[in-house]
């Protein structure tokens, strides 16, 4: 799995490789040099556009959410999640709320947990009996 890049990292890598290529590395050696991984195709837009807006071009443009669920939240999730296999996403959605006032989304924490192997662990139910007649009876 590939780990989260912070804008600071992208930032400095799309600095790192136009300077490369500008001082004469080729752009296949430079993205192979660069700890951020980026496609071909950008660089090249990347390099169309530090000429045509000169700094602007290095300014972070995302119209994404920023990961939110890292470092100590992340830690956090997790062993909550190893500890509480049967607790519902919703419920560590309102702990996140309470303890980070944090505001991240059920579904959001899905993939977090799926993607980490802690997907909620249904609790087994008791079984109903059957009585006399083949009917379902509730055991109290």
């Amino acid at each position: 799995m590939q780990m989260p890049v912070t804008p600071e990292q992208r930032q400095a890598a799309r600095r790192e490789i136009v300077r490369q290529v500008e001082q004469g590395t080729t752009v296949s050696d430079a993205r192979r040099l660069c700890p951020v991984p980026m496609h071909r195709t950008t660089v090249y837009r990347l390099l169309k556009r530090t000429h045509r807006e000169g700094e602007q071009a290095f300014i972070e443009g995302r119209h994404g959410h920023p990961v939110k669920l890292r470092g100590e939240i992340l830690s956090w999730v997790t062993d909550y999640c190893q500890s509480h296999p049967s607790a519902p996403s919703a419920e560590v959605q309102h702990l996140l709320a309470e303890r980070f006032g944090l505001s991240v989304s059920v579904s959001q924490l899905n993939r977090v947990r799926a993607a980490h192997g802690l997907s909620r662990q249904s609790v087994p139910r008791e079984k109903k009996a059957e009585n006399r007649h083949g009917d379902r009876v509730r055991l109290s």
